[in-house]
């Protein structure tokens, strides 16, 4: 719970200043590094989550994003805390699982160290999915509903994801039959040796406005 008074009073210390380090505020305050901390504490302050950890906010200066995180002049902060804390949230909030390397676009740092060490110790967990390394909650409930959604994410794209020879064919044959169905222009393409299912041509269609309704004529 955040003491009012000691924020009151750090609000004034900041003054018009986003960010301050303890150095500073113990030069600003002229009292012990203990007392600054133990202020910080009352009145709710963030530590940044990079730079060591130096640098303190007010809980009413960041403006946070929809994954929780602020950046002011490359100093980051979260609100779950620290740099575990915070990648253990991501993880847990996806709807999908995420890579190493989403999180580290989010936090401005390659993490594969330091989720190998939260894999470790079962604060995370890790699946090798298409080749690649994804990260899921380690929960059973929330890691079942991840991993679930990620495999259905992959089916689809993988369903939708054609050669360009084989759009630039596919797109060739609507124009010759541009009343020709799904069905008709998969047959056709196959008999030609390109292989593509009718939901493949359904999707890339569907993808590219390509196939729309039109009112019918009076």
């Amino acid at each position: 719970m955040k003491d009012f008074n000691e924020l009151e009073y750090l609000k004034t210390i900041y003054g018009p200043k986003k960010v301050m380090t303890l150095q500073e505020l113990v030069d600003q305050m002229m009292v012990s590094e203990i007392t600054v901390r133990r202020k910080l504490k009352k009145a709710g302050a963030i530590t940044s989550f990079n730079k060591n950890g130096k640098y303190y906010t007010l809980p009413h200066i960041p403006d946070f994003d929809l994954n929780g995180l602020w950046n002011y002049k490359e100093i980051r902060f979260s609100i779950y805390g620290n740099l575990k804390q915070t990648i253990i949230q991501l993880v847990n909030k996806s709807t999908n699982g995420m890579h190493a390397e989403t999180i580290g676009e989010l936090i401005n740092y390659l993490p594969h160290s330091l989720m190998n060490q939260l894999c470790k110790n079962a604060l995370i967990q890790r699946e090798k999915i298409e080749g690649k390394y994804m990260y899921f909650a380690i929960e059973p409930a929330v890691y079942r509903a991840q991993y679930n959604n990620y495999k259905s994410l992959v089916s689809r794209q993988r369903e939708d994801d054609i050669p360009c020879i084989t759009a630039v064919s596919l797109l060739i044959e609507k124009i010759k039959k541009p009343k020709a169905g799904s069905s008709e222009l998969a047959k056709t393409l196959c008999r030609e040796n390109i292989k593509i299912s009718e939901q493949q041509v359904a999707q890339f269609f569907d993808k590219h406005g390509i196939e729309k309704k039109t009112p019918d004529s009076k």
